[in-house]
């Protein structure tokens, strides 16, 4: 006996499927490849980016009739804030900096030297003076 194939439904489909793809692709670019759809699609692409163009300014204009920042304003805020945000993190550094000599006992006013021995002239004054007076009797 000789087999029988049977008839398949699926095969038959991604057959014709195929086929078709293929003619599709010969076509499209026959068309895609000549100066006529390469003009147009430039224009196409020009208007396009005019009308891009014209729809910001006009919700620009709008946002700004209604007192909201533009989306220019918002970049513009947050490129200030992370400037203000360095310029603290600089100061905070700076201020541990400073901060870092008086917590070990240190005054970063003054530099470090020989202690201060001297008395000031009043206590020296009062102090001879006294003992001569208890030495006299």
């Amino acid at each position: 006996m000789a087999e029988q194939r049977r008839f398949d439904a699926i095969e038959l489909f991604r057959e014709v499927l195929t086929q078709w793809e293929r003619e599709f692709d010969a076509l499209a670019n026959r068309f895609m490849g000549t100066d006529e759809f390469s003009n147009v699609m430039n224009q196409v692409q020009r208007l396009q980016l005019e009308l891009q163009r014209r729809f910001n300014q006009h919700v620009a204009e709008q946002l700004a009739n209604f007192n909201v920042p533009s989306r220019e304003d918002v970049i513009r805020l947050g490129e200030t804030l992370r400037d203000v945000e360095s310029r603290l993190g600089r100061i905070e550094r700076l201020l541990k900096d400073m901060a870092e000599p008086a917590v070990a006992g240190s005054n970063p006013a003054r530099p470090a030297g020989p202690p201060r021995t001297r008395q000031p002239p009043s206590r020296t004054r009062s102090a001879n003076q006294n003992p001569a007076k208890e030495s006299a009797p």
